[in-house]
């Protein structure tokens, strides 16, 4: 029996475990797979976005440059290492500088500090590989990189020592009212020690509140609650991993112009 059961250890659920786990409650953390961190919290791109592209009346946007005050103090309070390198929004046309003024508009509507529209002679200066056509960029110092997987690992690991039990392997299968609490059915998968004396099994949880931070997979845990009033649509991106002896082809975030597609 627990005050919070919280379903899904990425980056969303290690977070909320790691805020819970301040107050005198009862808190478990379940983990379909058999790391933390295993969904797309292992494999996103750890940037810190600053909040430009992002419509000014978009709870996205809002949300988003909280974050990134957020993911500051987090990282300060737990030694994870946070690289402020700041972020380009390269244009190559003289017509595209409207839209670029546009994107810097809107991201100081929604609070983001430091923006700065700068010129070809900046970035041969600051980014000399970049493309020598590349007319201007809209400059956002506050972008910055983080290693999710250890971001994850460090959120859960403060959770835990603040008593916060984690289970690897379990995988909810069903939710339903028990009285005033719910019911969690869980299947365990195999594993090494000391997870195996369940392996295979079904144990059942109790909970007065369940969180569910399920990600890609929240509308299938949202809908055994009785919830079906959204669906995840997803999408896959591609990314190249460069080696380590490439890694200062650039200094900064760079991205292009946004457009429809």
């Amino acid at each position: 029996m627990y005050d919070v059961l919280i379903i899904g250890g990425g980056v969303t659920g290690a977070a909320i475990s790691r805020e819970l786990s301040r107050y005198h409650l009862k808190i478990a953390l379940l983990e379909k797979e058999a790391e933390l961190a295993f969904g797309v919290s292992k494999s996103n791109s750890g940037i810190i976005h600053p909040g430009t592209q992002n419509p000014p009346d978009s709870l996205k946007g809002k949300l988003c440059v909280q974050g990134n005050k957020l993911t500051r103090k987090l990282a300060k309070e737990l030694g994870v290492h946070f690289e402020e390198v700041g972020e380009l929004i390269v244009i190559f046309k003289e017509e595209e500088m409207a839209q670029l003024q546009k994107i810097k508009q809107d991201a100081e509507t929604l609070g983001v500090g430091g923006l700065r529209i700068v010129d070809r002679q900046w970035l041969r200066e600051n980014e000399p590989n970049l493309n020598p056509d590349a007319l201007a960029a809209l400059y956002a110092p506050t972008a910055g990189i983080i290693s999710p997987y250890r971001w994850v690992y460090d959120l859960a690991e403060n959770a835990a020592k603040n008593g916060v039990e984690i289970f690897l392997e379990h995988k909810v299968t069903s939710i339903t009212k028990d009285g005033k609490n719910l019911r969690l059915n869980v299947s365990v998968s195999s594993g090494e020690e000391p997870r195996s004396s369940f392996a295979g099994s079904e144990r059942t949880f109790l909970a007065r509140y369940v969180i569910n931070a399920a990600g890609l997979f929240a509308d299938e845990v949202a809908r055994m609650a009785g919830i079906t009033d959204f669906v995840i649509k997803p999408r896959k991106g591609e990314e190249f991993l460069l080696d380590k002896k490439r890694e200062h082809i650039v200094n900064h975030i760079i991205f292009p112009l946004p457009t429809p597609t």
